[in-house]
């Protein structure tokens, strides 16, 4: 690792503490990220286009299963076509943008500092949460008179003004600034816009107490460390077109390994193409240019998303910031995560559907430069990705239940290249795909990874479900927004001491519905097995079709849709949240850091998924061996 290098930024009024940052995987192996990229997609092209081959020569030999070879390329497509997009938006980061390293870590130094205002949204959370949100900001290395903090009460929690009451009793006597608790009216048939309303109303009534040249704004259960504010603004100080600095958001609980994914490496290409957005929590932004686009976007969710979106098409920049300054709780249970994802599909949709989904010729997306387009665009499809995901998942047990086109057989001689070949594509694929994961999240580690591609599977039917929903007359859509941290489980799982019965976990939604797919899907496996022709000399050709393929990935299928109900039968027992923080020297309660360890219990089952794809890897090297051509 690079030694960082010290220097100091003098500007006409502060002065900024300049290091080096540290260089990512990306930046450190350039050369083998592009070709680990391009070598696994090129193979899975080839794979595909073979198979279409494939099927069209059984247009002779056996049109009574040409259909279903279609429909087994189809599923094939739809199920890695999230991970299409995703490769694509990495390739066009990784080959169109300047190698200009991260960029340097910077530090307000001293006692003269911008004035800035700290909005914390909130909505029914636990009262201690919140609080902890506020002392923690409140605590803050910054001048105090440079700093105000609001509670942003959409909840109209009387007890949650007392405690911020109680709160400012201690922050007066240690000489901290006070925290300023609002709630705002809701006007009956007026459209409330929840999180971005609360937001535009915090930012208008600070501005009426006596404007800030910056804003921040906090999710109520982020803690940041207590230099947030010195190095987020330094980096709107330097340039005066930046408009938003936003960090990476941190889960120190490890249940989200999508962040780790994300900011870690996905994120940070997007910064280096200029596509950079606001994910909603530890951002700095300038007034001046959030006045300049008419105020914060109002949205019914998604406002970060597309207020990043209306400053970058009105020429302003918007940086992301790999340094991890906040730290925040995972959804407690599998219903809010649930809820969560819900939630998020809905704010992309909305987003999308406002920016005309970045395609030429709409006004609000003139000013964008092609590479935000084109990255924005690729954001686009791979929101509506959980679409073909939950169609893959109804295709490939449709196509390899047996039917009485089963019976129609040909000599094997026949297709016996295309077959070989197949077999051959799908194993090199498959390995180069394993290592290009390898090359790309190593440092995110192995089981994270596998549970964030369990969750594309299982997650996929309800993001999809709000998929359709957002197609909808406005009239027949139903909103989601529901606030993950005020969202609580009836049955406790989580919970040693408040624990459900097993049968009741069981019995609970959704996970009934996983169960009946597994059955399906697994009723249509072994049936398919049972029915195979011993005879290699007369052969279904659809057994032929690529066996690597169907069978395989509808194998790695039933393992992911069955990740909530193992997840049901062993659930991790988790701390209350008490347990998991404690007091600093400041009197602010953070995180312990070393409860990763407990919380990382969600991660159990990497070895029954590692199982399954090894089972992947042996099956398609045994059935290469059986089926190799005749001499």
């Amino acid at each position: 690792m690079q030694s960082p290098i010290h220097s100091k930024i003098c500007t006409e009024s502060y002065t900024i503490q300049q290091s080096s940052a540290p260089l990512v995987r990306f930046e450190v192996h350039d050369l083998a990220f592009k070709l680990s990229n391009l070598v696994t997609w090129v193979l899975w092209i080839l794979y595909i286009v073979l198979q279409i081959y494939f099927a069209r020569s059984l247009r002779q030999s056996s049109p009574h299963s040409t259909w279903r070879s279609w429909i087994v390329i189809l599923a094939e497509i739809s199920l890695t076509f999230q991970d299409a997009v995703t490769a694509l938006k990495i390739v066009l980061g990784l080959f169109s943008s300047k190698e200009t390293g991260p960029r340097p870590r910077y530090r307000l130094t001293g006692d003269v500092a911008p004035s800035i205002e700290v909005l914390i949204t909130c909505c029914g959370e636990p009262i201690d949460v919140i609080i902890d949100t506020a002392a923690a900001i409140a605590a803050q290395d910054y001048p105090a008179q440079y700093l105000r903090v609001f509670v942003l009460d959409d909840g109209h929690d009387q007890e949650l003004g007392l405690a911020v009451a109680r709160l400012n009793t201690r922050l007066t006597s240690q000489k901290r600034p006070p925290v300023v608790y609002l709630s705002r009216k809701k006007v009956p048939g007026v459209r409330s816009y929840f999180k971005a309303g609360n937001l535009r109303f915090g930012i208008d009534e600070s501005g009426r107490l006596g404007s800030s040249d910056f804003l921040a704004g906090l999710d109520v259960d982020m803690i940041p460390e207590r230099g947030w504010l010195r190095r987020m603004i330094s980096h709107l100080l330097l340039d005066d077109k930046l408009a938003l600095a936003n960090p990476p958001q941190s889960d120190p609980l490890g249940q989200q390994a999508e962040f780790t994914m994300l900011f870690g490496f996905q994120e940070a290409l997007s910064d280096r193409l200029g596509a950079g957005m606001c994910t909603g929590t530890g951002y700095v932004v300038r007034r001046s240019a959030l006045v300049d686009i008419g105020g914060w976007s109002l949205a019914e969710s998604g406002e970060d998303y597309m207020c990043s979106a209306v400053l970058g098409n009105a020429g302003w920049k918007i940086a992301f910031i790999r340094e991890e300054l906040q730290a925040g709780l995972a959804p407690g249970s599998l219903r809010a995560v649930v809820n969560q994802r819900m939630r998020w599909t809905d704010a992309c949709m909305e987003v999308c559907e406002h920016f005309g989904y970045y395609l030429p010729g709409s006004a609000i997306t003139s000013q964008m430069t092609a590479l935000q387009r084109a990255v924005n665009i690729l954001y686009a499809l791979r929101d509506y990705s959980p679409v073909t995901t939950s169609l893959a998942l109804i295709l490939l047990p449709s196509a390899v239940f047996p039917t009485a086109s089963s019976r129609h057989t040909v000599p094997y001689t026949k297709n016996s290249s295309y077959f070989f070949s197949i077999q051959i594509l799908y194993t090199g694929t498959y390995l180069a795909s394993k290592i290009n994961t390898y090359i790309m999240y190593n440092d995110v580690g192995l089981a994270r990874v596998q549970n964030h591609e369990s969750h594309q599977i299982w997650a996929s039917p309800y993001m999809a479900f709000r998929n359709i929903i957002s197609i909808l007359p406005s009239s027949l859509r139903t909103s989601t927004f529901a606030v993950c941290g005020a969202t609580t489980s009836a049955i406790n799982e989580r919970s040693a001491r408040r624990r459900s019965p097993l049968l009741t976990r069981l019995m609970s939604l959704p996970i009934p519905l996983h169960i009946l797919y597994a059955l399906f899907a697994s009723s249509a496996l072994v049936l398919r097995l049972l029915s195979r022709n011993p005879v290699i000399q007369q052969v279904d050709p659809v057994s032929l079709l690529p066996l690597a393929g169907p069978l395989v990935k509808l194998t790695q299928c039933i393992f992911k849709a069955l990740v909530p109900v193992r997840y049901m039968l062993f659930p991790p027992t988790i701390p209350e949240r008490d347990e998991l923080v404690e007091e600093d020297e400041h009197g602010v309660r953070r995180p312990k850091w070393n409860s990763l360890r407990i919380m990382n219990q969600g991660e159990r089952w990497a070895g029954t998924r590692f199982y399954a794809r090894n089972y992947a890897l042996f099956h398609t090297i045994t059935t290469i061996h059986r089926f190799r051509p005749e001499k």
